[in-house]
């Protein structure tokens, strides 16, 4: 039977993007799941092989990331599907990605028996809920084992919408970023979430709102989840 410390961190993935790498192997050692932001990071294919390593060894899960904007389209394609062959648990990939480049992924992710997160950012609105249920949909179609749906909050309204999605939805993992949003990142747990992000520590949010692993555990703790 898993321990009630265990279960409470397994909620929790952590978003480790600090560019140091000599900062990075103890909180991915540490921590029972985590998110490779390989675009903040900006690890060597090496530097990837040993953090997965490790974490495969002791199989635990690790969510592969690649993001637009310091990388060539065939430089995070690279990254990725190094770390998918070397043991990653799931590789998130944008529901807006160039198609050929999100096909090869998923189709080497089935091959390696990676799960996919397809997911969408909003970082400006949340939008309305007709829209967000079709990006949903759309995500499913891609072949998601998860989706993953954010957005950003400027009333308690845009909270609420958010938190709405998980209805009649499995396998979701639906937040709001922001300060407003800070709640949903928590409350998406009670309503399905298989988990949720936090930051290593104050200082390393690696998206606006972001709380840090150490507090959301004590949150979780407070609830009966």
């Amino acid at each position: 039977m898993i321990s009630e410390e265990k279960a409470t961190a397994a909620k929790i993935c952590v978003s480790v993007a600090t560019p140091d790498f000599a900062e990075r192997p103890g909180v991915a050692q540490s921590s029972a799941m985590v998110e490779l932001r390989l675009d903040l990071m900006l690890p060597d294919l090496e530097q990837v092989k040993e953090l997965l390593h490790h974490r495969h060894h002791y199989r635990l899960p690790t969510i592969a990331t690649c993001r637009e904007g310091k990388l060539s389209l065939p430089e995070r394609l690279q990254l990725l599907q190094f770390a998918i062959r070397h043991g990653a648990s799931y590789v998130d990939i944008e529901v807006e990605a160039d198609k050929t480049y999100r096909e090869a992924l998923v189709r080497l992710a089935k091959e390696c028996g990676c799960k996919v997160i397809i997911s969408y950012h909003n970082f400006e609105q949340t939008p309305g809920l007709p829209e967000m249920r079709k990006i949903i949909a759309d995500c499913r179609s891609m072949s998601a084992d998860v989706v993953k749906l954010v957005t950003t909050a400027h009333t308690v309204h845009d909270n609420a919408r958010v938190l709405s999605l998980y209805e009649g939805e499995s396998n979701l993992v639906a937040f709001a970023m922001g300060s407003i949003g800070k709640i949903t990142r928590l409350a998406c747990l009670y309503l399905g979430a298989p988990f949720t992000y936090a930051s290593p520590a104050s200082g390393l949010e690696s998206a606006p709102g972001q709380i840090t692993a150490e507090d959301m555990s004590i949150m979780i703790q407070n609830f009966d989840f």
